[in-house]
C-alpha cells in the first residue's frame, strides 16, 4: 500500500537548515490521502525530523502552518527542549502518521512505530520535568 512514498530521506546536494552535520530526515507528520492502493503525501502541514550522518538527532523542522499553530517566535527549526515540546504536542497526530510507516520505522530504530512512540513519549516527558 504504501510502496509508492518513503519518510526516509537523505540529501542528495547540502541541507540548508542550521543544524550541522544535516545530512538525512525523517518525515514525521505530513498531509496523507490514502486511498487503499497508494499513499499520497502534501506537505502543507509537516514535521521532519533531522539526523546526521550516523543518525543522531540534529532537531527538527516546522511547516508554516504547524508554526501558526504553535503561535509562538521560536521559528522553523528547533532543537533540544524546544524540539522535544513540539514533538509531545503532536504525539497523538505523529502516532496516527508513522503507523502508515511502522516498516520503515523499524528498520531504523528497530522497533515498530507504536512501541517507539509509546517509548519516545514517555522519554520527553520525562526529559520535559
Amino acid at each position: 500500500m504504501k510502496d509508492n512514498v518513503s519518510i526516509i530521506r537523505k540529501y542528495v546536494r547540502q541541507s540548508r537548515t542550521p543544524f550541522t552535520g544535516d545530512d538525512s530526515t525523517i518525515l514525521l507528520l505530513a498531509n496523507m490521502k490514502d486511498d487503499g492502493e497508494e499513499i499520497n503525501l502534501g506537505f502543507e502541514r509537516y514535521i521532519y525530523l533531522h539526523r546526521d550522518e550516523v543518525g543522531r538527532w540534529l532537531g527538527i523542522s516546522l511547516s508554516s502552518s504547524i508554526i501558526d499553530e504553535l503561535s509562538d517566535d521560536e521559528g522553523k527549526y528547533r532543537s533540544g527542549i524546544q524540539a522535544l515540546s513540539v514533538l509531545l504536542k503532536y504525539h497523538n497526530e505523529i502516532g496516527e502518521f508513522i503507523q502508515y510507516f511502522s516498516d520503515e520505522i523499524e528498520s531504523i530504530f528497530g522497533i515498530d512505530a507504536q512501541t517507539w512512540l509509546i517509548a519516545c513519549k514517555a522519554r520527553w516527558r520525562k526529559l520535559l520535568k
